[in-house]
Parts: structure tokens; C-alpha cells; sequence
């Protein structure tokens, strides 16, 4: 980015900057630090402290808005090609650190500016790099360093058993960085947790949420902004908001406007997370697109779509689609209530419904052409290439015109037994037709740009209603996939340019319903009670987690005083016969010889967003309670909770 004459505005607070070396720095490399937002404003930098305002301001007029992680890698970038070395910003030089041994990186730690350390900039490649040294050397002087550093005083420790219900939603970041689990709580109110795909660690729990989230066998009910910062959920039976992932519980925005239904509505996060097309009845207007655009900025609208007499900014306009298949001129209406999907630039919809699927031009609110489908439909997530069933055939359309890209071809799958998967393999389309056990011809048929080129014998499981458990997933590079097979396993399979290879099998918790593929060549399985996040490699397990399991065993602390807000939802079975219980960032009530078990669950975090593994630091565990009181360091509200719960039971 070249600042030399732009007008550059920051909003701080900064969280490793004075606003004023900022200034300085900013000037150097030529920019004009402004007072204020204007039209010619060429960037906002804002830090974690800023006002949403700012945001909403700049987007109004048009101007980009970057984080503070952002602002220093700009700095560190254009300062070391100014001067051929890493700007006073820089926490460290990132070809020293990949080269730097245990020693070497000790005493790069020792001199590290506290301050210039940017998580989000600088904790992967350290973390990165110690793991490297850990495989080759153990745990060194500088692994203890560095945690003192990420961690210091702030430490915080993970909350991976917050899911008192079956999880109902999960949805992976487009980055694949970050998978969201989420459930409906049994109505009152449910907890959404966030998880660090390449640890398999979960680093924050959005707790609170009034009447829960999602509903069983309902897909998309969690959803990701295009950039990651802005999580989407249905929740509350009928209503859509959107929190930040990382944040606190209480949602930035919501909108209530389906008067009152029964069920989530068929919704979608604009790219941008500012906005969501909701499924609204409507019904007796024809031709009429289903649905409603409403903002997501921020606060709260209440609104009924279903009272509006004619039109409404909101809705959709009227308007007739070409219509690909059958003779009908005119719907009576066209049905959102079923999968939704932007395209990249928030200028169309997608939408798949029961019995057609549809593009919309959001600007006019203009259906531009749709066809008939058997309740199996799915969109490339580009937009480019729609496939569905219909008339006993399998059609992969052209995205822009409704046009057949290939001749159909027969197939005698429907709802009950197969699901359409897309992925990419750098431009091109990968579409998998996934056949389950129940299926004529169990199996998966993978698709190039509407052209068949592999199919693989194996046994997919089930796929009919099951919401957000899919039991495929493309890896990112778009080569091979992982499948979820009726006997359990999770087959990893190589589709590059020659025949298909099963490469292994991963081993999948009992109870897993669907597998998803992120970032780092990880691999999750996920049920509703079962989390498991494997290395698609080698089978490694980054993390496990299985909920609703009960412990044979008595706990710590007498079960009464468990609903203390100090204790509740901390602790967790090991196994059957075995509790754990978190005291604090540092300690842990658990049998000392299964902390390996416990260090698989939990971790540290930092920023709210990254994993650091308990192991590289102190973490203590204690056999019982009397020991963890008498033997701890740090005093924590948790340990005052267990110190008054044993007196009160002791009488």
C-alpha cells in the first residue's frame, strides 16, 4: 500500500502503540494524519479500543478500515524496504526467527519489546517455530520465555466445556481458521464457542444467547463474515444477529422481523456482515422474492415484513424470472425459505429452496431467472455453476444465464440419499455428488466444471436432515477430500489428475455426524455431543472433546455449590470414571499422571483468538482440592468458591 500524499485518519485506543508514534511513523513514510473522517479520507486504521462508529462512518462514505494488526505489518513492511531492516515496530525479523535455535530465539525474547509484540502479526510464526524447536529439542528456556510473554499476566484459560446441549449449528470461517459449534440450549438460552482449527483448542464462548441458537436438522444457521470478524447466528427461535466471534456475549446488531416463526428463518450474512437477506412470508404477493435485506451495523430493529401492503425499501421488488424449466410464465412466489448464499461482491443472491432455486439482483430486488429442482440444488460457492436434481437427472447450470453447462445425465438419487458438495481446485469447479449406504449405487461421483471425472467406491454416510453435518469436505487446495463413511471413519482421499487414491483413514469418535476440512490440514469431526480436530496427515489429535459425559466419580467440590458462578461450566469429564476441574489460568484439580489428557483440551489464549499450549508454561495440577488451596501461587475466585463450599459442607 503506497501512503505517500494519502490522507490516513486513526482511531485509538492502540494496543501496543502511542497514538503519537503512529503519527510519526505514518509521516515518515509520507501519509497525512488527519483529525478527522472525510470523503477524502484514503484509510482508516483503528485500534482494538475503537468506536463502532468510526466503522460505520467510514463505510458510509466509502473509505477502508484496517486493525491495528494490519497497521503494523504496513509499517514493518514499508520501513524495511525503506531502510533494509525490521521498523522500530517490528517485534521480530521474520527470517531470524525461522533460523533462530532454542538459544538463539532465548535471548531474542529476552531483548523483545513487550510492546511491539502484535499477536496477530507476530504469535503464529513464533508459535510456529517453537513447535518446530519442540520436535527437534523438547521444551527450552525459549518456550517458557515466549509463554511468559504471550500470556504475562493476562492469561486467560479456555472454556471448551460450555455446551450443556447437543451442538445444533457449526459453521468453518472462510479463511478456515476458526469453526464456530453452537447449540439451541433447550430453548432458554444457548452458548456458541469458537475454536482455533490449527490447535484444536476452543478460544472464546459467547455465553448467554436468549433462546439458544439454530434448530435440529436447520443448516446456515451460524454464518461468517467474508473477512472473519463478524459472526452471524439465528437465534432466539426466529431472530438473526451478529456478534464479534471474539468478543463478549451480547450481540452487535439484531433484527426480528418473521413475526413470530416457528423456526429459523432461510437467511444469509452479507460479505460484508453489515447485512442479511431474511426469509419473510409475504405469500400473498406474486411474484414476489420471499425475502428482505435488513441492516446488521448495529443495535436493534423490530420489524414486520408480513404487514407491509405493497413495497418497502426492505423488500424485494416484484418481478418475473426467466424461468429454465417447465411452462409455466409466472410464479406465484418465489421461495426463500431454504439455502441462501451473496456473491462475492453483495450484488446477487442465491437461493435453493424445496422446489426451485433462483438468482436475485439485490439492487432491484429482481429475480433474473430460476428453475425447477427436486429438493436437491447447491451453488459453487462462487456463483459461477449451480447443480441440482431434477426429472431423474443431475443438471449443472451456468450461475449467470440458467444455461445447461453439460448435457444432464442420469441419476436416480434424491433428498433421501444424496447431497451436492462443492469445492475448487484453483478456477476450477469441483462438484462432489455424495451417495449414501441408502443409495442404488452408494458412492461419490466427483465433477469437474460440469464434467465427470473420478468416482470413488466407498460408503458415505448418511446424508438426509442433517442440518450442518455434512459428511464431505473439500481440502482448501481442492485436491482431496475427507468423507464420513457409514462405518465410521473419515476417509482422506487424494483427486488430483490421476485416479483416485484413498490415502488413509482417520479415526472418528463415536457419535460424529459431519466433517469439515480448515485451515493448516486440519480436519474436524463433529456430532452433537463430539468434537474431534485431527491432522489430515498423520491422524494426530489436536483436540477432543465429548459432551453430556459423566464422570463416575465424585467431584472436587460437593455438586450443590458447582452452580456457583465462580465454578459454573468449568468442570469436565477426562473419561468415565474421571473430573477435571479448572482453578484459574495456572492450575487444575485433576489426577497429576493424566496431564497429557488434560493438555489436549485445554490451553492458554491470547487475544482472545490464538491457542498457546499449557505445556510450554507452568500449569499446575493438583490430586484434590485441599492441595490446589494449599499449594497454589496465584489466589483465584475459583478457589475462593472451593474453599467456601468445602467449609459449608464441612459444617
Amino acid at each position: 500500500m503506497e501512503l505517500t500524499g494519502r490522507d490516513i485518519l486513526l482511531v485509538g485506543p492502540f494496543e501496543g502503540f502511542e497514538v503519537g508514534e503512529l503519527r510519526r511513523r505514518l509521516e515518515a513514510a509520507g501519509a497525512h494524519v488527519t483529525e478527522e473522517l472525510t470523503g477524502a479520507t484514503f484509510a482508516v486504521f483503528a485500534g482494538t479500543g475503537a468506536s463502532a462508529d468510526t466503522y460505520g462512518e467510514a463505510y458510509a462514505l466509502g473509505v477502508p478500515q484496517h486493525d491495528e494488526a494490519a497497521l503494523a505489518a504496513l509499517l514493518d513492511g514499508l520501513e524495511a524496504k525503506r531502510t533494509g531492516a525490521v521498523g522500530p515496530g517490528g517485534f521480530a525479523e521474520p527470517a531470524m526467527l525461522a533460523a533462530a535455535g532454542p538459544e538463539k530465539l532465548a535471548e531474542l525474547l529476552r531483548g523483545a519489546r513487550v510492546r511491539a509484540f502484535t499477536p496477530a502479526r507476530d504469535l503464529p510464526p513464533l508459535r510456529r517455530r517453537l513447535a518446530e524447536l519442540e520436535a527437534e529439542h523438547g521444551v527450552t528456556e525459549a518456550h517458557r520465555l515466549a509463554t511468559r510473554l504471550v500470556c504475562g499476566s493476562k492469561a486467560t484459560l479456555s472454556a471448551p466445556y460450555r455446551h450443556r446441549s447437543e451442538i445444533t449449528s457449526v459453521a468453518l470461517s472462510p479463511s478456515g481458521a476458526h469453526v464456530a459449534t453452537a447449540e439451541w440450549g433447550e430453548g432458554d438460552s444457548g452458548v456458541a464457542l469458537i475454536w482455533e482449527v490449527s490447535t484444536g483448542k476452543c478460544v472464546n464462548a459467547l455465553e448467554g444467547i436468549s433462546g439458544g441458537i439454530g434448530w435440529w436438522g436447520r443448516s446456515d444457521c451460524v454464518q461468517w463474515s467474508a473477512d472473519g470478524t463478524r459472526l452471524g447466528m439465528a437465534f432466539d427461535t426466529n431472530a438473526v444477529g451478529v456478534w464479534d466471534p471474539f468478543g463478549e456475549g451480547e450481540p452487535l446488531a439484531e433484527a426480528r422481523v418473521t413475526e413470530g416463526h416457528s423456526r429459523p428463518p432461510g437467511w444469509a450474512l452479507s460479505p460484508d456482515g453489515l447485512s442479511a437477506m431474511v426469509a419473510v412470508g409475504n405469500s400473498g404477493l406474486s411474484d414476489r422474492v420471499t425475502g428482505c435485506v435488513v441492516p446488521l451495523e448495529r443495535g436493534v430493529l423490530s420489524w414486520s415484513a408480513d404487514a407491509v401492503e405493497g413495497t418497502h425499501p426492505y423488500l424485494l421488488s416484484d418481478g418475473n424470472p426467466v424461468v429454465r424449466e417447465g411452462a409455466m410464465a409466472r410464479w406465484d412466489e418465489l421461495d426463500t425459505d431454504g439455502t441462501l448464499s451473496w456473491s462475492v461482491d453483495g450484488r446477487r443472491l442465491y437461493a435453493a429452496a424445496r422446489s426451485e432455486a433462483f438468482v436475485v439482483d439485490v439492487a432491484g430486488g429482481r429475480p433474473l431467472w430460476g428453475t425447477r429442482v427436486d429438493r436437491v440444488a447447491a451453488w459453487s460457492p462462487d456463483g459461477r455453476l449451480l447443480a441440482h436434481l431434477g426429472g431423474g437427472r443431475l443438471h449443472i447450470r451456468d450461475g449467470a444465464t440458467g444455461d445447461p453447462v453439460v448435457e444432464p445425465v442420469p441419476h436416480a438419487g434424491s433428498r433421501f440419499d444424496t447431497s451436492l458438495r462443492w469445492g475448487a481446485r484453483g478456477a476450477t469447479a469441483r462438484l462432489a455428488v455424495v451417495c449414501d449406504g441408502e443409495s442404488r449405487r452408494p458412492g461419490v461421483e466427483i465433477h469437474d466444471d460440469g464434467r465427470s471425472v473420478h468416482r470413488l467406491e466407498t460408503t458415505p454416510a448418511r446424508t438426509h436432515d442433517v442440518g450442518d453435518f455434512a459428511n464431505w469436505a473439500w481440502a482448501p487446495s481442492g485436491d482431496r477430500a475427507a468423507v464420513l463413511t457409514a462405518a465410521g471413519e473419515i476417509e482422506v482421499w487424494a483427486l488430483d489428475d490421476g485416479t483416485p487414491r484413498r490415502l488413509r483413514a482417520l479415526a472418528a469418535p463415536a457419535g460424529t455426524r459431519g466433517v469439515l476440512w480448515g485451515a493448516e490440514e486440519t480436519v474436524v469431526a463433529v456430532g452433537p455431543e463430539t468434537l474431534r480436530f485431527l491432522r489430515a496427515g498423520n491422524g494426530a489429535v489436536l483436540g477432543d472433546f465429548a459432551y453430556m459425559l459423566e464422570a463416575g466419580g465424585e467431584p472436587p467440590v460437593p455438586r450443590e455449590f458447582l452452580w456457583d458462578e465462580r465454578l459454573e461450566g468449568r468442570l469436565f469429564a477426562l473419561d468415565e470414571h474421571t473430573w477435571c476441574l479448572p482453578v484459574g489460568p495456572h492450575g487444575a484439580i485433576a489426577p497429576p499422571e493424566r496431564r497429557a489428557d488434560v493438555e489436549t483440551r485445554l490451553a492458554w489464549i491470547a487475544a482472545g483468538r490464538f491457542a498457546w499450549p499449557l505445556r510450554w508454561g507452568d500449569f499446575a495440577l493438583w490430586p484434590d482440592a485441599e492441595t490446589a488451596m494449599s499449594r497454589t501461587r496465584v489466589w483465584t475466585d475459583e478457589l475462593a468458591a472451593l474453599r467456601d463450599g468445602l467449609r459449608e459442607a464441612g459444617g
